[in-house]
């Protein structure tokens, strides 16, 4: 996915790089580099918005899904440019394939949404979703939270429900296609111990302001 400039498209810095990633599962190595976006990457996430579309990524996806998977899209690139939540974003071999945005205090945070996509037509990135999970993990852990909350769709292109109690999550109630869960800090521990196994995190400190469209290709 190339970005594309115009005389309209001013680039600016912001994100943050928090880590770089080396993820194995099944033999495969799929790096996800992981940046914190502020304010300062809205005109980026107006561009990144633009110009991606789940019809030209997800041709063997039926088109029902592909426009719920769209939706969803949209939905967390609007969260991301909201001043009250921080949201992270992901990158496989420089190529946008992933979305956080979350809420949080000192006792509890909230997932607000988080998208996945191909980075490039028709290949998934393994460990896309889990990876931004990982990230947030670890920064829930540092904080010692108590519990971290998540809704789930229940009509979603893959189900939200069963992934999320994988991850530690439990069911609490929900209506109207909404599943609210949560997950205790010990069950995140636990969580988190589980994808170390295949999730490698190598935090960066040099804090460094990145204009993301400098580095995307």
């Amino acid at each position: 996915m190339k970005v594309q400039h115009s005389q309209n498209y001013r680039p600016v810095f912001g994100a943050i790089k928090i880590a770089d990633t080396k993820n194995c599962i099944k033999g495969l190595e799929t790096p996800i580099s992981v940046y914190l976006l502020s304010q300062k990457d809205i005109p980026f996430l107006n561009h990144l918005k633009n110009t991606t579309k789940m019809d030209n990524l997800m041709s063997k996806v039926p088109q029902n899904m592909v426009d719920i998977w769209q939706e969803i899209f949209n939905i967390s690139i609007t969260q991301a440019k909201n001043s009250r939540q921080e949201s992270l974003i992901g990158l496989f071999k420089n190529r946008p394939c992933s979305i956080i945005n979350y809420t949080k205090d000192k006792f509890k945070y909230k997932i607000d949404t988080i998208c996945t996509w191909p980075a490039e037509k028709d290949k998934k990135v393994p460990l896309a979703g889990k990876t931004m999970f990982q990230i947030l993990f670890k920064d829930f852990l540092k904080e010692k939270a108590g519990y971290m909350d998540i809704d789930a769709i229940t009509n979603g292109p893959f189900n939200a429900v069963a992934k999320y109690m994988s991850l530690g999550f439990k069911q609490r109630g929900g209506e109207n296609g909404i599943v609210a869960m949560r997950a205790t800090n010990d069950a995140i521990a636990h969580s988190s111990q589980k994808l170390d196994e295949f999730i490698k995190i190598f935090p960066d400190k040099n804090h460094v302001e990145i204009d993301l469209t400098t580095i995307i290709v």
